[in-house]
């Protein structure tokens, strides 16, 4: 008799959910996640064949889900309970913060991209200086609060690859303050302190205090990108500005000038991260309105809230990213009147980008 009743239950959760699944409506977009959603996949009879189809619609029907968010957080609860360590991709520590894990590496994409940058370093006709920052991921820096027994790629031996090119030793500057609060409990970047010590690693002497720049509090509720793997949360975390001057910004040769560099609308959504540079656009120009050269900064979202601190040591500070500028980099820096390049990536996105190549042009 219990076998049955066990049995009609698990019939009546899946005619449920398959019925909510046709008739709710879906979601193109999940603000959650921060990505748009798979689509019911065009049949055709060589995707079938080539599995195409099959893949198409199982994520289709995975990212459809009702209740997804939902169900991703009871996962986590689940594997959590059942003594793991991880979840949706994310380490969950002791005190609450969630990781995001570092596993494998692409070498030759890795190698490939740092050949890229070699090649730039040599052809790009510049009269200042051309510097590069990699910046470890928290899972390297904060391994002690992971563990030393997961399977996490060797940040500091990839480091060691590139030791030709880098300008600042961020390992280093970001593992003696490892107690402090420099990366989000719930987000994989670095936060403005984290990356404050990375701005004295790399500047040395011409770095100013921090209590030169104006500290302000963006948010307290900040839900970033961990979470949104794990579904789980312990303490929403801070967002920090720390600003000088007064500068504007032009985002894609728009015309539209932009007074400051933090976009505040982007505090009232769930990808407040964006808050920094308006998140990642082409090409943002920030005339800073104090003296100095002019830098080109190409870059990953790490450099979002690195830039803040850039803003005394140059008059004008042209941000690029390589995955959607389409321009010739060359050219661009020989009309702008670049007289500094600082190329800034986080060491896991650098890993994997596959928009490096058009540095070298």
């Amino acid at each position: 008799m219990k076998a049955k009743v066990n049995t009609a239950i698990f019939l009546a959760l899946m005619i449920t959910i398959t019925a909510a699944f046709i008739v709710m409506p879906k979601r193109a977009y999940s603000e959650n996640e921060n990505r748009f959603l798979a689509r019911l996949p065009e049949f055709s009879l060589s995707g079938l064949l080539n599995g195409e189809v099959t893949k198409g619609f199982e994520d289709y029907v995975t990212d459809g889900m009702p209740l997804r968010d939902r169900w991703i957080a009871l996962k986590s609860q689940l594997d959590l309970l059942a003594g793991r360590g991880d979840t949706g991709g994310v380490y969950v520590t002791k005190d609450g913060s969630l990781i995001e894990m570092f596993t494998s590496v692409d070498q030759e994409r890795f190698r490939k991209n740092l050949d890229y940058i070699r090649q730039a370093k040599k052809n790009l006709d510049i009269p200042g200086s051309f510097r590069v920052m990699l910046v470890p991921t928290a899972s390297c820096v904060l391994r002690d609060k992971i563990g030393v027994y997961t399977p996490e790629i060797d940040q500091a031996a990839l480091l060691d690859e590139a030791s030709d090119l880098l300008s600042a030793d961020c390992l280093t500057a970001l593992s003696g303050h490892s107690d402090e609060y420099i990366y989000y409990r719930n987000d994989h970047h670095w936060t403005s302190l984290g990356a404050y010590y990375c701005y004295q690693a790399l500047m040395g002497d011409e770095a100013l205090p921090l209590s030169d720049f104006g500290c302000r509090l963006l948010s307290d509720r900040f839900l970033g990108t961990t979470f949104s793997k794990a579904g789980i949360y312990y303490e929403k975390d801070r967002m920090d500005a720390y600003v000088y001057g007064s500068p504007t910004v032009e985002y894609n040769m728009s015309g539209e000038i932009h007074e400051g560099i933090y976009e505040t609308e982007y505090l009232d959504k769930k990808d407040k991260y964006s808050v920094y540079l308006n998140g990642n656009q082409a090409l943002s120009v920030i005339k800073t309105g104090n003296e100095g050269g002019k830098l080109l900064l190409v870059k990953d979202s790490y450099a979002n809230t690195f830039v803040q601190f850039l803003l005394p040591h140059y008059s004008e500070i042209h941000v690029v990213d390589l995955r959607s500028f389409g321009m010739s980099l060359s050219q661009y820096a020989g009309q702008a009147g670049i007289e500094d390049v600082l190329v800034l990536y986080n060491l896991k996105g650098f890993s994997q980008e596959t928009s490096l190549f058009r540095i070298a042009g």
